[in-house]
């Protein structure tokens, strides 16, 4: 796991360098290197050492041609983890490429000269990379963005970044583009020629060409022709991935945690890992209506699972703010940011650089509470024109849709129009409501949680890795019919199933009912004697306070 920065005319100094430090606090380089006189290649790298973890030369370079160990070199830096790395790398050993080191970042490089873009369909993993073959600049972002990407162009300036702190003389948009749910959404970012790189899409920068392409490589399926209708055989293709999927994830040459709040999905995660140790949120406000403690403990000690239970406070949260804007870089009207912050930070205190994540299974099988008036509205209909969303969408124009828009934008800041016409352009007439609203959970409405995980994990220098989004399991799931995923009523019903037959007989999470996501007590803390001073907290929401992002917070 590293922070990446480099491009063409670039402005990055030691300073850029230092303001990813936290993504990779093991080692640091910055190169420069002359193109001609007129265009310089910026390369730099923060480094956290997990795979390999002897310091290596960075940036990481390689012959251009295996045959021509003398030649010219191509450089990379890359940000993340190829979980089938060892497997990549006997391919091409066989081809004759020799190695170095022992980290992934080298078998990317060399799949990269060895077969080009078409070398990402190759990737088991979470990755931003950039590489430099000599002619062209390369970056790459993974399927799912669980990596960060983002890039400046102006002129003849090109820029690209782990985070977007890492660039200069940033100009915050201000209203014309605050708009949280544009923003979150897609390629823009509230700050003036910031752009995101897509999940799943590669862009190619040719300077003497003065050519700049971005083409996807992968998207979620949209449709399948096979599908899988046979329950009992789904669960165990199902078991067979996520056992695959946690088993490559625990591919370190560091100690690895988990997260367990006592759910199905971590739950799952935490029997098929064999990691370490786990860590639990727990509000003391929470205990009477969200226990996860009771549930986390009850699996860990059948586990023999070590546990740490961390308690965030109201002083906690007011003393984190400021870190919490630092490290997010993005509007949020989501406070679950504080528990994955204090989370990440006790999972660092724990000595520990990797911890498993269980996001991902709510978007893929149909577990959000927030589609089942939708799925049970749906199945009420016998006109098969209405299997369609755009046919609902005309239908639905009261207080049911607009029920569905607020529990889908809890931010207040998307209204109920937005949220109609976004979801209008991403529905597909060809295929079923289940398919339909899993597709724009998976595709679109999962980025902020991807995005406010990584942030806040990388800010104390851990990588999170989440089984569920493998991309196998998520084309698996685009695989199976409607009533796996959502089947009796239940959604998730697959991940239930599997539950029973992984989890040990008897555990308290088998019983449990659905999960509250990582809800945070800020509306009891800002009442009567427990408030704070909303002149600080208002101040926090400032285009000015956005506009100190790259200053580090004491």
């Amino acid at each position: 796991m590293c922070g990446i920065l480099g491009g063409i005319n670039t402005s990055f100094d030691d300073e850029s360098v230092a303001r990813l430090h936290h993504r990779g606090p093991d080692q640091r380089q910055l190169a420069h290197s002359p193109i001609d006189e007129a265009t310089t290649l910026t390369l730099g790298q923060t480094r956290l050492n997990i795979v390999d973890r002897h310091n290596i030369a960075l940036p990481v370079t390689l012959p251009q041609k295996r045959d021509l160990p003398e030649g010219e070199r191509a450089t990379i830096v890359f940000n993340g983890e190829i979980y089938n790395y060892l497997e990549l790398r006997d391919e091409l050993s066989a081809l004759g490429w020799d190695f170095a080191t022992k980290t992934d970042t080298e078998v990317a490089l060399a799949a990269y000269l060895e077969w080009g873009p078409s070398c990402l369909a190759r990737f088991n993993g979470m990755f931003a990379i950039g590489i430099w073959d000599g002619e062209q600049l390369f970056l790459a972002r993974d399927r799912m963005g669980k990596k960060p990407l983002f890039y400046r162009s102006r002129g003849r300036s090109f820029e690209f970044a782990s985070e977007v702190k890492a660039f200069s003389e940033l100009q915050f948009v201000g209203n014309e583009l605050f708009d949280l749910f544009e923003f979150c959404f897609n390629e823009h970012t509230v700050y003036r020629d910031v752009f995101q790189l897509p999940p799943g899409h590669y862009l190619l920068l040719h300077p003497g060409r003065g050519t700049l392409h971005i083409e996807g490589y992968w998207d979620i399926p949209h449709q399948i022709d096979k599908h899988v209708s046979n329950p009992d055989e789904a669960v165990d293709t199902f078991v067979e991935l996520l056992t695959d999927a946690v088993r490559i994830r625990m591919r370190a040459d560091v100690p690895v945690a988990v997260f367990l709040s006592g759910g199905l999905d971590s739950s799952l995660i935490a029997a098929l890992a064999g990691a370490e140790q786990a860590f639990t949120c727990q509000f003391a406000e929470f205990v009477d209506t969200i226990d996860e403690e009771t549930y986390a403990k009850d699996l860990a000690q059948r586990l023999d699972l070590p546990i740490n239970i961390v308690r965030p406070n109201r002083d906690e949260f007011l003393a984190d703010l400021g870190k919490l804007a630092y490290h997010l870089e993005i509007p949020t009207g989501s406070f679950s940011v504080f528990p994955l912050y204090r989370l990440g930070k006790a999972v660092h205190d724990g000595g520990f650089k990797v911890v498993l994540s269980g996001e991902g299974s709510d978007e893929l099988f149909a577990g959000y509470a927030r589609n089942e008036f939708l799925i049970g509205e749906h199945r009420d209909t016998t006109n098969p024109k209405m299997r369609s969303y755009g046919s609902m969408l005309r239908r639905y124009d009261g207080s049911d849709l607009d029920r569905f828009c607020r529990m889908a934008s809890r931010s207040g800041l998307a209204g109920a129009a937005q949220m109609r016409n976004f979801l209008a352009n991403m529905w597909s007439d060809q295929k079923s409501l289940v398919q339909n609203l899993c597709y724009v959970e998976t595709r679109q409405f999962i980025q902020p949680l991807l995005q406010m995980g990584d942030r806040m994990t990388m800010a104390h220098s851990v990588e999170a890795r989440c089984p569920f989004l493998d991309y196998r399991l998520v084309e698996f799931a685009f695989s199976l019919d409607d009533a796996i995923r959502h089947r009796n009523g239940q959604g998730k019903w697959i991940v239930h199933e599997a539950a029973k037959r992984v989890l040990p007989q008897g555990a308290l999470a088998l019983q449990r009912g659905e999960k509250h996501g990582l809800p945070t007590p800020v509306n009891l803390w800002m009442q009567g004697q427990h408030s704070f001073d909303r002149k600080y907290w208002n101040a926090l929401m400032t285009a000015e306070c956005i506009k100190c992002l790259q200053r580090s917070p004491s």
